[in-house]
């Protein structure tokens, strides 16, 4: 039978088509029929299934027989680990993971943390909002107000036509005055919005200029303040203007300030990132010239770097304008005025006529402001072909050789001969370092080791903050019967059951990843050990090869945060399990301990192992105090008061809100609910009894008291709902880091905190510019950082995966997780200069 007569059979015909016309025609039939097209569709989404398919265990093949062709340990041994995570993956059908359904239970309260945030600062810092929106609202006020919708229009072209003549030349001025002069004939309205569109534009360059360039001049000098505000900037460019403006529209209103904010958020980062990009593109020997001559950092600074970078930085103050030009259609949705508001009228109007002559200002606006601000084309075409022949010579840097002329007249290109170098390797590990190294290993066997012990008995420690069933989790052992608990007692909740003998209950333990056990406190701790682990058996085998973080300073980073992890979980259940379980139900599990001895075994080897270490700086640190790490350092102490002070957990579950007060009120609601069901119940029986007597009389009037009671009972039930949903919506239950019925995280973390800033001073070179000595420190406080950071992402990603609907984790343990990254990005930069020494052969004949 023919493939054809096949596909018609799909639906159960028996006859076979017949098969007439060219084989073309009868190709194109069978495509473009709708059996034929489905099936060619399944077998073409079936055919690339099977290809990514192949590909997934194709390259971990093909990594693993590269790494045994190549002798690369590390590369065969990923393949191996890939092959089995993607075989476990395909055949495992049981993991709940891949139901989408699951997501639902691991929702990050990213929008309660913000919710916080916003009703925090406008109930408690109500004087720094007036003082935050006074220079907008002062500005706007005398620049768009006062000169310009006060200044005769034929004044405001000529003050432009200056301006452009001055900045530029005579041709611009003359093309400023005449585009100003258009906007100005097509009507005193349209004169007026161009008046406000120029003032608030002004404005919002103007304080971009302020902020601007400062900040990216001390990000272009400082790398600790540019790895922390390249990330702003990130998000200030990526999210749309839309997701921010609520917040400023809730604080100040809807109007030209908050339209004004907005456009500075989404226009100043063209203006820093380029600020920055000037001051690093100046010519290094330039800069240790002026150095080298005695100038100081002061004059090194406005006599040459700023003036070298002067190009980039105009071209980020262009770029910077154009983007709050392009803001004007948002702030007009925002209620300020300006051409963006007639553009947005014509357009909910449809007004042709309007919309052409508002487009037309628009435009003649822009180019008018555009062609002032726009950097001279000689400083601008000698910067942009720098950076364009750089990028399209990226992979042939030799083209950019400047020519020479040869003996004979020939143009050739003379590039330094490369030297002959002798043979490099690193030190290898003196037998101090392998046996430091195999301590800190079997510390950090331990570590995963605990994981595997009880971290927790009859209750949960993170996890009973975040749902009540495992504030006791013991299960009980029944002597007599199971049964329905609403045969006893009617207002059980439906489908409980209860014992009708003895109750006993047994123990139960949990072991470091179990949700009620260590939880994220566990995983994280199991991630520090695997690094720690890794990188103490490096030294024995291969010392200074593979990343640097498999290293000394790596395993004394991972090992300090290991401790605090360990300590912080073990200090919650000690002191934050009080006030919740009674002390014979709790206590906390011999893993946790263990867990904590091990991460100090691996913590003291690793410092012991870093103080000897053969390590040097690939390149000279900086020569001057690290003033900029200390301010950082500073700034996260700060961030760690305000996460300890602000809220961890935000609880609205019932359970939680209602007081012994409301209780009260709610039993007795409760008590005048059962007691009308006990009295309709009466009722009914004696309106049967009634019924059965012939006596209507006394039927009729039973009937009424019963439905008077069921009734009563109704409106009971009601208000004990309602007052449950108040008590909800009004008494949210809040624990902060400090609190003594709290965790106390945010404690543990701002104590660490403190040290890390104390480790900071000779960190930062007040104690010694010994580079040795300051890296020595520096990774203290990277561990510290990184300790810091895990805390409070243990406990969002613990509460995350057990919590009820109605408690979600809070703003604070946000702010101490920002806190941990700062210290940890600080001193990073100065872990990344340092690797293993070396020691170098002979060189080459």
């Amino acid at each position: 039978m023919s493939f054809l007569g096949i596909l018609a059979q799909e639906n159960g015909e028996e006859e076979v088509v017949q098969q007439d016309g060219h084989f073309v025609d009868q190709f194109v039939d069978l495509v473009t029929s709708p059996e034929g097209g489905e099936t060619l569709a399944d077998w073409l989404s079936t055919a690339i299934e099977w290809i990514i398919l192949l590909g997934m265990f194709a390259v971990p093949i093909l990594m693993i027989l590269g790494g045994a062709r190549a002798k690369k340990i590390g590369l065969g041994a990923g393949g191996a680990v890939a092959l089995a995570a993607i075989w476990w993956y395909r055949s495992t059908e049981d993991w709940n993971l891949r139901d989408n359904s699951v997501l639902d239970n691991w929702q990050i309260p990213v929008g309660d943390w913000v919710e916080q945030v916003v009703f925090w600062v406008d109930n408690n810092m109500k004087e720094t909002l007036i003082a935050f929106e006074w220079p907008f609202a002062t500005l706007l006020h005398y620049i768009a107000d006062e000169w310009l919708l006060k200044m005769s229009w034929l004044t405001v072209c000529i003050v432009v036509f200056l301006i452009g003549w001055l900045v530029r030349n005579f041709q611009v001025g003359v093309m400023t005055f005449v585009g100003l002069v258009i906007c100005g004939i097509l009507g005193n309205d349209y004169w007026r919005e161009t008046a406000l569109t120029i003032g608030f534009i002004g404005v919002a360059v103007l304080l971009c200029v302020v902020v601007g360039i400062p900040l990216g001049v001390l990000c272009g000098r400082v790398d600790g303040a540019w790895k922390v505000v390249r990330p702003v900037l990130d998000a200030m460019q990526v999210v749309h203007s839309f997701v921010y403006m609520l917040p400023f529209i809730f604080f100040f209103g809807v109007g030209f300030v908050s339209a004004t904010m907005v456009t500075m958020v989404f226009a100043l980062p063209p203006l820093i990132r380029l600020t920055n990009l000037g001051i690093r593109q100046v010519p290094a020997d330039v800069v240790e010239a002026s150095r080298a001559y005695g100038a100081p950092e002061r004059r090194v600074l406005f006599d040459v770097q700023l003036p070298l970078a002067r190009p980039a930085i105009m071209t980020g103050l262009n770029q910077t304008l154009l983007l709050s030009i392009s803001m004007l259609g948002i702030a007009a949705i925002m209620g300020a005025g300006g051409l963006g508001r007639l553009l947005f009228q014509a357009i909910a109007n449809l007004d042709v006529a309007q919309a052409g002559s508002g487009g037309l200002a628009f435009f003649l606006v822009a180019v008018v402001l555009d062609r002032i601000s726009q950097p001279e084309s000689g400083d601008s075409g000698n910067l942009l072909s720098r950076i364009s022949k750089a990028w399209a010579n990226r992979r042939t840097p030799e083209k950019l050789i400047p020519e020479t002329t040869d003996d004979d007249g020939s143009a050739v290109r003379k590039a330094i001969a490369e030297p002959d170098v002798a043979d490099v390797s690193f030190l290898p590990a003196s037998s101090k370092e392998r046996s430091l190294g195999i301590v800190g290993a079997i510390g950090a066997l331990v570590m995963l080791v605990s994981l595997l012990l009880p971290w927790a008995h009859n209750a949960g420690v993170s996890s009973s903050w975040a749902r009540s069933a495992d504030v006791d989790l013991r299960p009980t052992q029944c002597d007599g019967d199971m049964v329905d608990a609403q045969l006893l007692d009617p207002f059980a909740e439906e489908g409980a059951l209860t014992c009708t003998g003895e109750t006993t209950f047994l123990s139960i333990s949990h072991n470091g990843i179990a949700a009620s056990g260590g939880s994220w406190f566990g995983i994280a701790l199991a991630a520090c050990a695997l690094v720690v682990l890794v990188a103490s058996l490096s030294v024995v085998w291969r010392p200074g090869q593979g990343s640097r973080w498999l290293s000394a300073h790596g395993a004394m980073v991972f090992s300090a945060a290991g401790v605090l992890v360990a300590v912080a979980h073990l200090l919650m259940g000690l002191t934050g399990m009080s006030d919740k379980v009674d002390a014979e139900n709790f206590s906390v599990g011999i893993g946790n301990y263990l867990a904590v001895i091990g991460a100090i075994v691996a913590l003291l080897a690793s410092l012991v192992w870093l103080w000897g270490a053969p390590m040097s700086a690939r390149r000279p640190l900086p020569a001057g105090v690290g003033w900029g790490r200390m301010l950082g350092a500073s700034f996260a102490v700060v961030l760690l008061f305000m996460g300890g002070y602000s809220g961890w957990s935000f609880d609205t579950r019932a359970e939680s809100v209602i007081t012994p007060e409301l209780q009260a009120e709610l039993d007795q609601i409760a008590e005048e609910a059962r007691q009308a069901d006990i009295d309709a119940e009466n009722a009914r029986a004696a309106a049967d009894a009634a019924a059965a007597a012939g006596d209507v009389v006394t039927e009729q009037e039973q009937r009424r008291i019963e439905q008077q009671a069921l009734q009563l009972g109704g409106i009971r039930a009601a208000d004990h709902a309602a007052k449950i949903s108040q008590a909800q919506r009004q008494g949210d239950v809040i624990f902060d880091g400090f609190e003594a019925n709290g965790t106390r995280l945010g404690l543990w973390a701002l104590i660490a905190g403190l040290v890390a800033l104390l480790v900071t001073v000779p960190a930062i070179g007040l104690m010694g510019m010994d580079e040795r000595f300051r890296y020595k420190w520096s990774v203290l406080v990277a561990g510290a950082g990184l300790g810091i950071a895990l805390i409070p992402l243990a406990w969002i990603l613990s509460l995350t995966r057990v919590a009820d609907a109605n408690l979600v984790s809070g703003i604070g343990s946000v702010f101490v997780l920002a806190a941990g990254v700062t210290l940890f990005a600080a001193s990073r930069a100065t872990l990344g200069e340092f690797e293993r020494d070396k020691e170098y052969g002979d060189l080459p004949d």
